[in-house]
């Protein structure tokens, strides 16, 4: 049976938007792995799997075309991984887009990560370090806060959160003026009761 020309039309136009949505609807774990390969410095799946706090072979399954057969990452996880991402440079929008969301949907989230990333201040300070021994015993007592269980990227938040205080407890540093260069006296200026006597006055007896 021969179609009308203006059915033919309908059907042509009605295949290429299925493909279209076919291609569309493809899982999204091919282009998840080409947002992970973009991040700078480089993220492996070992390493994003930590920063997200999961498993390695979970996160390994949204990046597997037969393992996570969704065209969509589901909105939370892909909240995380955008905020992982955008600070190695990767655009959270593009992130936000593997959730189905548009750019204006996203930019909501996309300004709460923008604002949520830490500003880096660079300065140049002298610093004195304790001796190893008094390093040694803070990073002793702060191991020792860490559970047997913890993930490295949670024992390194906790060493994180409590390298401050085991400063604080080891107290301030006294320095020692004979290992710096200089004279003693340029370093640590004597009182002028010191530094200037009064000539003696010379005996009436």
């Amino acid at each position: 049976m021969e179609i009308p020309c203006s059915n033919q039309a309908k059907f042509h136009s009605m295949s290429v938007r299925k493909f279209r949505t076919q291609s569309d609807m493809s899982p999204v774990g091919s282009k998840l792995k080409e947002l992970r390969l973009r991040a700078k410095p480089s993220l492996s799946i070992r390493k994003i799997a930590d920063e997200l706090q999961i498993p390695h072979a979970s996160y390994q399954f949204y990046e597997r075309d037969d393992g996570y057969k969704k065209p969509f990452l589901p909105i939370e996880f892909a909240r995380r991984l955008a905020g992982i991402l955008a600070s190695r440079g990767v655009d959270p929008s593009d992130v936000m887009a593997l959730a189905g969301l548009k750019d204006a949907e996203a930019e909501p989230d996309v300004r709460e990560i923008e604002a949520a990333r830490s500003q880096v201040y660079f300065a140049s300070l002298p610093v004195a370090l304790p001796s190893e021994n008094a390093l040694a015993d803070m990073f002793e007592s702060l191991l020792a806060l860490i559970p047997a269980e913890a993930t490295r990227t949670e024992a390194a938040r906790i060493l994180a959160q409590r390298l401050p205080s085991g400063f604080a407890a080891i107290g301030p540093v006294v320095l020692d003026l004979g290992m710096r260069h200089g004279s003693a006296s340029a370093t640590a200026p004597q009182s002028p009761a010191i530094d200037h006597h009064e000539p003696e006055q010379p005996s009436r007896t």
